[in-house]
């Protein structure tokens, strides 16, 4: 660092170039003989000029720069916007930072200030800018307020800071953090030279009830009385006198039905306060248990965030089967179910049209049938059901996470012919439900012709696009899929083309306008033209519209289609839709009529119809066939290799990997591989393909086998979660803040500790989301992990023994529910952590301070702390002038070129100090002569170099002057004499040469 006036430094990014400039002297004695011709003053010149080239040259490389020391200051208030502070006191926030700025900012100085918002996630809401403060608004809705994250604020703070100026973060919060680590974070800051101040947030003295949890025994046995205890914390204002008084409701729910434990009214002291109940339960079965709290007066629970608590337990028995059969084909596997009763499971149906609605309710069966169902059921509009993505995740998740089984039994509708192509099933399946790398293949084509008129505008036609890209995606590769859309003009906007990856066609569909009229019969005969000219074996079309329509031959036109295999099901949207056209239309189509009141339903009539498309899936043999046994299995113990005929299956393609086990094959059609039971390991858990339905049609003669019972209860043990007695093993769950810590006591059956034992375990999230648990041995038989559950909601655990010495050990399983974040739990200032964050004393300054907090009556006495006052370190601004030395050495390297180059003479010097000074006149005419005879010297001079050059090898003539000198007085230019070269030649002179006399004349005008 070199000192340089005004308060400026240089600096140098390389300073270990600067040792070129030891070349200097060498540099100087170089110039000074390779410019000796010079006269004294120019070569000095020149050299000078050279020397500070080479030291800009030196300082370029080196990396010079400019630094400036600076007093501006640039503060970032961060402001706490989570629900756990009052709506009032976030309004305050906001004048508090407005004056603040206004009252302290130092214009003069270009002082900056600027806002950031933060709850779950933080936002900048005013850059840093050299003036006030505008008005806030006060919506946080981007930022989510339903937790406060500071050290995501502080980084951001830091990230948006100039680095020209000192730099001062204001925090005003409660410091109540739920997420990150804000003091890591601060301590980092300050580390670059960064101070912190607090404002505290108080929370104000209002009263506030919190349904802190609801106790629930971790081993339960049928039967058996037990208590239930909710815990609640009545922070009531301190100027009360009488208690909190409202209503608790406690809740037990399973399978979908719940069971009113307790409605009374109590009253709450202040403090904690604890509810016991005591009840029994009959049945083994997951359990949700919730409590609610409702005050009586709205004025004693400010909060309503916080007044609802969860708990789970799961009541173990035997095994609990959950079988999901088709809500219009109920009772077509109740022989199946009678089957897996005698074999003592238990065995729980469900049609398609009451179906689960959260994992917890999965949790609690040990396998899960798909009993020939498809993911889209149902006969009309208002009788359909589906397989929500949600509800398909959870049957996902409660395999690979919780270890349950999953099988699908085939049907007409199951598999690849239920639509199921492309969810998360079939990534959970040990097959595909395509058929790949074969000679039969299975190709049907869809055409969709969507109506897009003016009425079809807003929500009918979002989901009509939302639609058809199910269908599409409910479609294999091999088929076909075309789109059509109608106003008062047919527009193609899907050709009719294989399906393939599917992602070039989804982004078609999105351009769909609507607008215009409606005039339907172009549009549907054009899908007829284009499916007619496919080879597809199976055609289907589809329209969509939800109003009238130009009349015309619509009989004739769906008579052709049909004649020419092609069905048309027809979607009438709303009560504006000619149903009786539409109903015609579908009847002599033969497709099915669908009168749509609500357009939520759209999707779901959409993807019902696809499945048409999928029949060549579908293979059938009336003659009959028999399943060859391909692996010896489990599944199969005790029965006969020779299985029963079986007259179809849905076909499919095993998943390439060497989990998959196929044990049953069918030998048709030749020449492609034809699971009919295929198994395999997903995850913690095991599913299973039975391609074949389950006697309805394709497999009656099973119905009749003695193994069939055998058969099916065997195939569902395999895939059940490890089920049995518990022994001496116990699991349960600790909630501390937002970590939740997961115990197993581990003891034999001599009641010894189970000790260096390995557990594998997993905890699913409320967003269904896998979160991998570690448990480690603290003491004796006990084993602790722990994980962050900074959601609300139930959190699901399962941790398997992995240790040999546990063997028959089942899985133990858990769960846990918060109810609400720690943003609605604590009710009081975090001063601990504003202290700490305070504290953090900035490098080259001081630590910064905790302001007087906000309060009620107004912020007077918080504004009169000055944020941007000293006490920071010293800040320099840095600029790179190495360009500009670049620039400047090469203007002054066209400086040493002119000074070597050009003679620029004095006379004009001598005139200007002769007019100033007066000189003598005859002395100045005499200096003008003699300054007039130097110049026709120079002149005659010049001329001589010229012409010698010119006729240095002129063998013709050569030109020679007199001694110049003679007319150097009159002033007159000499005359050349020519003489002819051969008598100059043939009459040498004391014996030279022409050359050589040449050479001597040019010695001579030199020294002359």
């Amino acid at each position: 660092m070199v000192n340089s006036m005004f308060g400026l430094q240089l600096s140098f990014d390389q300073p270990i170039y600067l040792y070129l400039g030891l070349l200097l002297p060498f540099f100087w004695w170089l110039s000074f003989r390779s410019m000796r011709a010079l006269s004294g003053p120019r070569r000095l010149a020149a050299i000078l000029i050279r020397t500070v080239v080479l030291l800009a040259i030196v300082f370029a490389i080196a990396g010079v720069q400019l630094v400036w020391t600076t007093e501006r200051v640039t503060v970032m208030y961060l402001l706490d916007q989570s629900e756990s502070i009052p709506a009032s006191r976030r309004a305050q926030m906001l004048e508090f930072v407005t004056q603040s700025v206004k009252k302290h900012r130092d214009a003069n100085r270009e002082d900056r200030a600027g806002v950031i918002l933060f709850g779950r996630n933080a936002a900048i809401e005013v850059p840093p800018y050299k003036d006030d403060i505008p008005p806030i608004r006060q919506s946080a809705d981007d930022i989510g307020t339903d937790a406060t994250n500071l050290a995501e604020a502080l980084e951001l703070a830091h990230a948006s800071m100039p680095d020209d100026s000192r730099r001062r973060i204001v925090v005003v919060t409660d410091g109540n953090e739920t997420l990150g680590d804000a003091i890591a974070v601060a301590t980092r800051l300050a580390s670059s030279g960064i101070g912190i101040d607090v404002v505290p947030a108080p929370l104000g003295d209002g009263a506030d009830v919190l349904v802190e949890k609801i106790d629930v025994p971790s081993d339960i046995r049928t039967g058996q009385p037990f208590e239930t205890r909710v815990v609640l914390s009545n922070y009531a204002n301190p100027n009360a006198t009488t208690a909190t008084r409202g209503r608790l409701t406690v809740t037990r729910s399973s399978g979908g039905e719940e069971q009113l434990l307790l409605d009374d009214e109590i009253e709450l002291v202040p403090g904690k306060n604890v509810v016991p109940l005591r009840h029994t339960i009959e049945q083994p079965a997951p359990f949700t248990f919730k409590a609610k709290f409702t005050p009586s007066t709205s004025a004693d629970d400010v909060q309503v965030q916080n007044n609802e608590a969860a708990a789970y337990t799961y009541v173990r028995g035997k095994g609990r089967i959950l079988v999901i059969e088709a809500a219009d084909k109920q009772g077509e596997f109740a022989l199946l179910v009678e089957q897996l009763r005698k074999a003592e499971l238990e065995v729980v149906l469900q049609p398609t049209s009451a179906l689960f609605g959260s994992i917890a309710e999965l949790q609690g069966f040990d396998a899960v049938i798909l009993a020939g169902v498809p993911r889209t059921s149902g006969e009309s509009a208002e009788s359909i059901t589906h397989f929500t993505d949600d509800q398909l995740q959870m049957l996902v998740r409660n395999v690979q996470q919780l270890g349950s089984g999953l099988l699908m039994i085939g049907g007409p509708d199951s598999l690849g012919a239920g639509g199921w192509q492309g969810t998360p099933i079939e990534e959970a399946m040990p097959v595909d439900f395509e058929i790949k790398n074969s000679k039969v293949v299975a190709v049907g084509a869809l055409m969709l012709v969507i109506d897009s008129s003016g009425s079809m505008d807003g929500e009918k036609m979002t989901l009509s696009k939302a639609a058809a890209r199910e269908a599409v995606k409910a479609l294999s590769p091999t088929d076909s899929i075309g789109v059509i859309s109608f106003d008062g003009e047919t527009r193609e906007i899907v050709p009719l083309q294989p399906v393939g990856g599917r992602t070039h066609i989804l982004p078609m569909i999105a351009k769909i306008q609507t607008g215009g009229g409606t005039i339907m019969h172009p549009a549907m005969a054009k899908g007829f033209r284009e499916l007619k000219k496919s080879d597809a074996s199976v055609k289907h079309m589809i329209v969509l519209t939800d109003g009238q329509t130009a009349p015309d031959d619509f009989q004739g036109l769906t008579r052709d289609m049909k004649k020419a295999g092609i069905t048309v099901t027809a979607v009438a949207i709303g009560n504006d839709a000619d149903v009786n056209l539409m109903r015609q239309i579908s009847s002599a189509g033969g497709g099915k009529l669908f009168h749509v009141l609500s357009p939520k339903a759209i999707p779901q009539v959409v993807m019902r119809e696809a499945r048409r498309v999928s029949r060549p899936l579908i293979y059938e043999n009336e003659t009959g066939f028999q399943a060859k046994v391909q692996l010896p299995h489990a599944i199969l113990s005790g029965l006969d290799n020779v299985l029963p005929p079986l007259t179809g299956y849905v076909m499919s393609t095993p998943k390439d990997s060497s989990l998959v086990q196929q044990i049953l094959t069918s030998p048709l059609p030749v020449g492609q591989v034809n699971p009919v039971l295929a198994v395999w390991q997903y995850g913690l858990g095991r599913t299973a393909v039975f391609a074949t339905d389950g006697g309805q049609r394709w497999s009656t003669s099973w119905t009749k086998w003695s193994g069939n019972e055998k058969f099916y209860s065997q195939l569902v043990r395999w895939l059940m979660r490890p089920h049995g007695d518990t022994g001496k093993y116990s699991i349960a769950t600790q909630q501390r803040g937002r970590v939740v810590q997961v115990i197993v006591n581990a003891l034999d059956k001599d009641d010894a500790y189970l000790n260096f034992l390995r557990f594998s375990g997993s905890v699913l999230d409320p967003s269904l989301k896998p979160i991998p648990i570690d448990l480690r041995q603290t003491a004796p038989g006990r084993y602790i992990g722990s994980f962050l559950a900074d959601q609300s909601g139930s959190y699901f655990v399962n941790v398997v023994p992995e240790s040999t010495e546990a063997g028959g050990i089942t899985m133990l399983a858990t769960g846990v529910n918060i109810p609400f974040g720690d943003e609605y739990r604590v009710r009081t200032v975090n001063e601990s952590l504003i202290r700490a964050i305070a504290s953090a004393k900035p490098q080259g300054g001081i630590a910064g301070v905790v302001a007087s907090p906000l309060a009620d009556e107004g912020i007077g006495e918080s504004l009169k702390g000055n944020p941007f006052r000293g006490g920071l370190g010293t800040v320099g601004a840095i600029q790179d002038i190495w360009p500009w030395l670049v620039l400047a050495s090469c203007c002054f390297f066209l400086g040493d070129v002119f000074v070597r180059r050009v003679s620029v003479g004095m006379g004009w010097v001598y005139s200007a100090w002769d007019a100033i000074f007066a000189r003598d006149k005859g002395e100045l005419v005499a200096v003008q002569r003699l300054d007039s005879l130097l110049q026709n010297k120079e002149r005659v001079h010049l001329q001589l170099e010229r012409e010698r050059a010119a006729n240095k090898f002129d063998g013709d003539a050569i030109t020679t002057y007199t001694d110049p000198s003679s007319f150097a007085e009159t002033g007159a230019r000499p005359s050349p004499a020519v003489v002819e070269s051969d008598s100059f030649a043939s009459k040498p002179e004391n014996g030279l040469s022409y050359t050589e006399r040449l050479l001597e004349a040019k010695r001579k005008a030199r020294s002359q």
